[in-house]
């Protein structure tokens, strides 16, 4: 399978719901994946696991994606770029997005989201995930 084309099934399987396909078929069990921002989603998730909960939440938050172009660079470097659309309380957002997929043995190793308006990314992502109460979040 071409790199652009792990991509493309990666966005039908998200699409579509089918996230143990992702994890099953296209991610490397050490993928990487960096997700700018001061959100509770916020941060670089490492391995199969980490990235699976982290592209659940996304899945849940309501986000969908359309309008989405793609590219190969020389050294198999997949460069995409999207559209991706929430609403949340009547307000609709908008979230002009690109991201790098490097990929490594025909799987989806390393990612890098880049967000061009990051102030409404994390506004979104507040609104949609409160974090637990401070002694939730800090017993041992």
């Amino acid at each position: 399978m071409a790199n652009t084309e792990l991509v493309f099934k990666m966005y039908e399987y998200f699409n579509a719901g089918k996230l143990d396909a992702i994890r099953s078929e296209l991610f490397a069990p050490d993928i990487v994946w960096r997700m700018p921002g001061h959100h509770p989603l916020s941060g670089t998730m490492s391995g199969v696991d980490e990235v699976m909960s982290f592209l659940t939440n996304l899945f849940q938050a309501g986000i969908t994606v359309d309008n989405a172009h793609f590219g190969e660079l020389d050294d198999g470097t997949v460069c995409e770029k999207h559209l991706g659309h929430a609403e949340l309380d009547g307000e609709k957002f908008l979230f002009p997005t690109s991201t790098t997929y490097g990929v490594r043995d025909g799987r989806l190793a390393d990612v890098q989201v880049h967000t061009a308006v990051q102030h409404d990314v994390d506004r979104y992502f507040w609104a949609r995930f409160q974090l637990k109460p401070v002694a939730e979040r800090v017993a041992s």
